[in-house]
């Protein structure tokens, strides 16, 4: 009977080593499993700060070729208004000066001894607006 308790003593503190040591092995199983998946999610963390920076970065870069592109339409609008007013300018000058050639040569014809009678017709035709190059 002796031998018996003792072989049912052992038999109970192996199978509490055997449960104890399955026990160990699960728990380090589970740990090895939750390190894998902490990992994991950290590393999906990652990417999608990644790809957020990546998509902020793209809007970043159309937002400024878009402003780009605005700028060069304002400066070419701007460019094509200022030859427009320089134009104007230049054409102005021209008439001025036409006028102002208009006005000596007429001074110089009354000086010459023109009959005023022709002087006015020439006065009238200088001072008449440019003919219509219009079809009607």
């Amino acid at each position: 009977e002796e031998l018996l308790c003792k072989a049912r003593e052992d038999q109970v503190q192996h199978k509490e080593h055997f449960l104890a040591v399955q026990a160990q092995r699960e728990r380090t199983e589970f740990e090895r499993v939750l390190k894998v998946q902490r990992d994991q999610m950290s590393q999906d963390e990652q990417n999608q700060l990644n790809a957020a920076l990546r998509r902020k970065a793209h809007v970043n870069e159309v937002r400024k070729q878009i402003k780009d592109r605005e700028n060069e339409l304002t400066k070419t609008r701007r460019s094509f208004f200022d030859e427009g007013i320089k134009l104007d300018q230049e054409a102005k000058e021209r008439r001025a000066k036409l006028d102002e050639i208009k006005q000596r040569k007429l001074s110089e014809l009354r000086q010459v001894g023109i009959p005023e009678k022709y002087c006015a017709e020439v006065s009238r035709r200088i001072t008449a607006p440019p003919p219509s190059f219009i079809a009607h």
